[in-house]
């Protein structure tokens, strides 16, 4: 009795690699909008950051009122930076 032997190009269980859908991503409209708000405030508060350190750096070429300079670096510091789930809209599911 002759049995076929098995050949190199037919995948056995052990050879076989699984295989899912691929993941489909959507950008629509709203996501496009939310991205460049995002942006755009982000550009606003590098200026204005900018512009702090500016005007630090002239106070203390001119040695002058060195107590407001130091309640806007404490104020920069209590800040909340936004986590990255927050920033990308991310919400756990409950």
């Amino acid at each position: 009795v002759l049995h076929p032997t098995p050949t190199s190009h037919q995948p056995t269980p052990s050879t076989m690699a699984l295989r899912r859908p691929p993941t489909r991503i959507e950008l629509k409209a709203d996501d496009v909008e939310e991205y460049d708000k995002i942006m755009k405030d982000r550009r606003l508060i590098a200026e204005q950051q900018a512009m702090r350190e500016q005007s630090h750096h002239q106070q203390q070429n001119t040695g002058s009122d060195f107590l407001g300079s130091a309640t806007s670096s404490s104020y920069m510091s209590t800040q909340k930076k936004p986590s990255a789930a927050e920033r990308i809209g991310y919400r756990r599911p409950r």
